[in-house]
């Protein structure tokens, strides 16, 4: 399976220069793609389009350049899928764009740096790879403070497991995850998650109105609009960490009860029936299931387990002992039937488990589920995936 490993890096000219050039390709192939749609009703192919503005670059390698015209084409193709609907790429004011590189401009060499080709009497670029493996894909972008690299991996699982217990998880947004193995069950908190996101709503809030009052284009403007970017940015970094740090800490609480198999709730479509009021949907539409749930299924098949999604219609409804449905009320579960008592959450990650596994009425729970044990973040929860270091090899 592929990851990807990111990381940031010391600006200098070369990048900055290529970076810049980038920028200007993008632009001058929006230009002559729309052109040449609105004069001579043509939509140009991509061969086209690189053969025109890609080839024999005067200052990015050919490679790279196609790769720009890769990415235009890319952002047309999700325009056209979606119906035309939104605005389609377009020419843009950007100063940088990112830079790609595919594998046949990567090589690794012995002492562990990155060797990123460039054009002939160009020095190539040199960067400190952390990972054994060769990256098939480099990305290198501008960010504040510097350059960001994206590069993508081949990574062969390694079996940990130690049992055959299969574990269903139900995803929430007060509770991240509700994880049943079969015999406990445990709850990440999101409470933490909570406090960044309500953070962030409100300093976007203050920051526009302070950009509202200013004229646009004026230095005072300006100032405002990259302090905005800046700090919202720093917010989306803890964010990810968070998410990095609490979908780790589940696998290894999996690993730690022999857990060999994952059910996953599937929650994908939730946002189109909507309707909970302002406050609720918003905190639904910042709601970071989907890349919560990706995190925790990478990781898992990273430590050898199988993965699956399961649909989770009714799994919070139903009780795990008689099946009958009922709509709880609270954090509680209590079934007027056959009067089973569990925490909710939990009894969605049993009923997901039973889904996956396909057990009959025989395996029902007990009347009485036994109190969760809850996982709250900290700051010293271990995730090897962050890396604040910034390092990088001049050029030679």
């Amino acid at each position: 399976m592929y990851l990807t490993r990111k990381f940031h890096i010391e600006g200098t000219d070369q990048l900055e220069r290529l970076s810049r050039s980038s920028a200007d390709l993008w632009n001058s192939i929006c230009k002559w793609y729309w052109r040449t749609v609105d004069r001579q009703d043509h939509w140009l192919s991509k061969t086209a389009m690189r053969r025109w503005h890609c080839k024999s670059h005067n200052v990015l390698p050919s490679q790279t350049a196609q790769e720009v015209a890769e990415q235009f084409y890319e952002a047309t193709r999700s325009w056209h899928d979606n119906d035309r609907e939104g605005n389609p790429p377009k020419r843009c004011d950007k100063e940088y764009n990112v830079l790609r590189w595919t594998y046949q401009g990567v090589t690794l060499r012995d002492d562990g740096v990155l060797r990123l080709s460039t054009k002939r009497g160009d020095d190539s670029i040199l960067i400190d790879w952390p990972v054994d493996e060769e990256p098939r894909t480099v990305e290198i972008g501008q960010t504040s403070g510097g350059f960001v690299v994206r590069a993508q991996y081949d990574r062969e699982p390694v079996d940990r497991t130690t049992g055959d217990k299969v574990a269903g998880i139900d995803l929430g947004e007060k509770q991240l995850a509700a994880v049943f193995t079969g015999e406990d069950g445990f709850t990440i908190n999101g409470g933490e998650l909570r406090a960044l996101r309500h953070y962030q709503n409100s300093l976007k809030a203050k920051l526009d109105a302070k950009i509202d009052r200013k004229e646009p284009g004026s230095n005072r403007w300006k100032k405002l609009v990259e302090t905005k970017r800046k700090q919202l940015e720093h917010i989306d970094n803890k964010i990810t960490d968070l998410l990095h740090k609490l979908s780790r800490k589940v696998v290894e609480m999996l690993l730690e009860r022999r857990v060999s198999a994952v059910a996953i709730g599937d929650v994908r479509g939730i946002r189109d029936r909507m309707g909970y009021g302002k406050r609720m949907n918003q905190r639904l539409h910042q709601w970071a299931y989907g890349e919560f749930a990706r995190m925790i299924a990478y990781k898992a098949r990273l430590a050898g387990m199988t993965v699956e999604r399961v649909d989770e219609a009714y799994t919070s409804q139903e009780c795990p002992q008689c099946g009958h449905r009922k709509k709880p009320s609270g954090r509680e579960y209590s079934c007027g039937e056959c009067g089973f008592h569990g925490h909710r959450d939990v009894v969605g990650a049993a009923n997901i488990q039973r889904k996956y596994v396909g057990s009959d009425d025989q395996t029902r729970l007990p009347g009485v589920m036994a109190s969760p044990s809850g996982v709250r973040f900290h700051p010293h929860l271990s995730c090897s995936s962050r890396s604040g270091r910034k390092t990088f090899r001049q050029s030679v």
